[in-house]
């Protein structure tokens, strides 16, 4: 197992399949300097990521399309039991992708069109 503060991968494969998903996340939204101000990060801080920190996770597959699943699969498993949100899940949920499209200047058609 890959130990770390960070990580709970549950093998090295699947580290290294982590970090290959970031660099294509970095790749899809045009480098490294465009992927920072994209998501809301200093250049620095994402030249010293190995994989995507769980905090990130969601920001960065909404601005890249690589999935959740391919950033972290340690904390999002393929084919884990899903549940319908609360209607408060919902709103927030609703709330954050508009914040994100707002600030971003991007919008849902644009996003699908990866």
């Amino acid at each position: 197992m890959v130990t770390g503060p960070r990580s709970g991968f549950a093998n090295a494969g699947e580290a290294i399949k982590a970090a290959l998903a970031l660099h294509r996340a970095v790749a899809a939204i045009g480098g490294p300097a465009r992927f920072a101000a994209r998501i809301g990060a200093e250049l620095t801080e994402i030249l010293a990521w190995t994989f995507c920190p769980a905090q990130h996770v969601e920001t960065v597959a909404a601005a890249s399309g690589v999935s959740r699943h391919d950033l972290r699969p340690d904390l999002y498993p393929r084919g884990a039991a899903t549940r319908d949100l609360t209607p408060e899940e919902a709103v927030a949920a609703y709330l954050r992708a508009g914040s994100y499209f707002a600030r971003t200047g991007r919008c849902l058609s644009a996003a699908e069109g990866h």
